[in-house]
């Protein structure tokens, strides 16, 4: 970890995207993902099938929330995000468009099926309040996939990623910036365990994050 890292991440990355850094973000960033939304359905795809809701977690432009509605219609799909013009954007998506933070979800307790976080968790203020709330609102039996940029990454998965940014300052940021002062995953574990959940851990092929099951 570099002398800057805490820092980044108390400072620069713990906070919803706003204004000039929401339109980057939805313009630029989220589309380097690719197609991993579609892979992460398709870990799910028993238990889409078999729900009746699911929750996105800081749905950003609520690209993860679409592809729920496209591959699944007979769900209701809730989509929460606290930044102010992404939420506004999301009913377009076909979700139910929450603005609210993941360490308070507006639900009930144990009112969704199947719960992804998808490059989220990294912004939450406090990431064991976060997980303490998803444990709440899935139900007993259900399930939820934490997605979070991988800080060891290999180079080829981190320059999938980087190659496919929106500017040249933002690919030569990517990997020193954004990846490499990301989260670890030992250390999201080690709060989603305490929060209650079981944890199952895996590594994305393409994309340089890791894919956390709670169960």
């Amino acid at each position: 970890m570099g002398l800057l890292d805490p820092w980044l991440d108390s400072w620069l990355y713990r906070h919803p995207f706003e204004g000039a850094s929401a339109l980057r973000y939805a313009r630029r960033e989220r589309p380097a993902f690719g197609d991993l939304d579609e892979r992460l359905l398709d870990a799910l795809a028993p238990e889409l099938a078999a729900a009746r809701r699911a929750l996105d977690v800081g749905a950003g432009p609520g690209t993860t929330a679409a592809a729920l509605r496209a591959r699944h219609p007979h769900l209701d799909v809730i989509a929460v995000e606290p930044g102010r013009e992404l939420a506004a954007a999301l009913p377009a998506r076909g979700a139910l468009a929450v603005r609210a933070r993941g360490e308070q979800l507006p639900l009930a307790t144990a009112a969704v099926d199947v719960a992804v976080c998808v490059s989220a968790i990294r912004h939450v203020r406090d990431r064991a309040a976060a997980l303490a709330e998803l444990r709440r609102v899935v139900r007993p039996g259900g399930v939820a996939l934490v997605v979070e940029l991988d800080p060891q990454a290999d180079r080829r998965r981190a320059r999938a990623h980087a190659g496919a940014l929106g500017s040249p300052v933002l690919r030569a940021a990517f990997t020193p910036l954004v990846l490499r002062t990301a989260p670890r995953a030992g250390d999201v574990a080690a709060l989603a365990r305490a929060a209650g959940w079981r944890v199952a851990l895996a590594a994305d092929p393409v994309q340089p994050v890791y894919v956390m099951r709670l169960a």
